[in-house]
């Protein structure tokens, strides 16, 4: 791809519509003081200052943002938050970055909002405190409804399952496939933890390690994958879905197989230090834009390698990925104009 086509496609993005039904997450920051020790005078104990704090969308709210950060002209959030003061804080980000939520329904009883906390002391984070582990969908018709109703104006659908359990029961699941066979020409980008196999007629987005996961079905702890073996998950993925498969492979750029045969994507040079959180959702965003944007599979890999070298540059957020980010690192990359 040249800088003249990536151009192209970055405009074209400016007009699409793409839809995130996911698991919507908030990401909280807490930098502890070191300097000052105070015990609790109720209790003796040790106290934990929090010198500053920051929050951004996580999980499927962090594709959202790639989406938005990418210029897509309307993204549209379709989750379920809880009703508590994170649920309110991740619904203000998402409509701050001008994400539609209306498709974001809220769920009174037996549903936590999803927070990862993470604790920083003098720079390293500390032992995560997560929120919202033990929820229960209490009914998947009013969400399902709202993605339904919204597919006929949508370009593409990115389906992101961060959580088990989250928002993907059976009867969810079950809606989202028959979407899937009742809009086939509205691409549907999947990008599971843990449950790829209970979906189907949707392109696959994985990392070498949940494609070998896939393939072979042992734990996560056990999978690895390298060389010829990749090709050989992403072949049996491809052919037991039906649809093309990305796998990520991280300084060795993205594997594209489409239902015949591979195509290797190479990673864009860095040096430096890194930090890959978020970039497979930088990653999953930039295929979706490009495919909904009319651009080609392997196109959308590039552009998938070029969102992903911009974020793993951010280090200690859960970075995006601007235009201009991906002009500049294309420059860099030595892509041809």
């Amino acid at each position: 791809m040249t800088r003249a086509r990536l151009e192209e496609i970055l405009g074209r993005i400016r007009g699409v519509r793409i839809g995130v039904a996911g698991d919507y997450c908030l990401d909280a920051y807490w930098e502890l003081d070191t300097g000052i020790r105070e015990l609790s005078l109720e209790t003796g104990k040790q106290t934990h200052g929090v010198r500053s704090q920051r929050y951004t969308p996580g999980g499927a709210g962090n594709v959202a943002a790639n989406l938005t950060a990418l210029g897509t002209g309307t993204v549209y959030a379709f989750g379920v938050l809880g009703p508590d003061l994170f649920g309110r804080e991740l619904d203000a980000l998402l409509r701050k970055r001008s994400i539609d939520t209306t498709g974001m329904v809220i769920q009174e009883r037996d549903w936590e909002t999803p927070v990862y906390a993470k604790p920083y002391s003098a720079g390293t984070e500390q032992e995560r405190i997560d929120f919202g582990r033990w929820n229960t969908m209490q009914s998947d018709a009013a969400l399902s409804g709202l993605i339904g109703s919204a597919l006929p104006r949508l370009d593409a659908l990115v389906v992101n399952q961060q959580l088990s359990p989250g928002i993907h029961s059976e009867g969810m699941i079950r809606a989202l496939n028959r979407y899937a066979r009742e809009h086939p020409g509205v691409p549907f980008i999947l990008d599971a933890r843990s449950m790829s196999t209970s979906f189907t007629g949707m392109i696959l987005k994985l990392n070498a390690n949940e494609a070998a996961r896939l393939a072979s079905g042992i734990s996560p702890e056990e999978a690895s994958a390298h060389g010829d073996e990749i090709r050989s998950h992403a072949r049996l993925i491809g052919e037991r879905c039906g649809r093309p498969v990305f796998v990520s492979r991280g300084h060795e750029g993205i594997l594209l197989f489409d239902g015949n045969g591979f195509t290797d994507i190479p990673a864009i040079p860095l040096s430096g230090p890194i930090d890959p959180v978020g970039a497979g959702d930088a990653t999953v965003s930039a295929i979706a834009a490009t495919l909904a944007s009319g651009g080609t599979l392997e196109e959308a890999g590039e552009m998938g390698n070029l969102a992903g070298a911009v974020t793993v540059k951010k280090v200690r957020e859960t970075g995006t990925a601007t235009p201009g980010e991906l002009l500049a690192v294309a420059r860099r990359g030595g892509i041809p104009g």
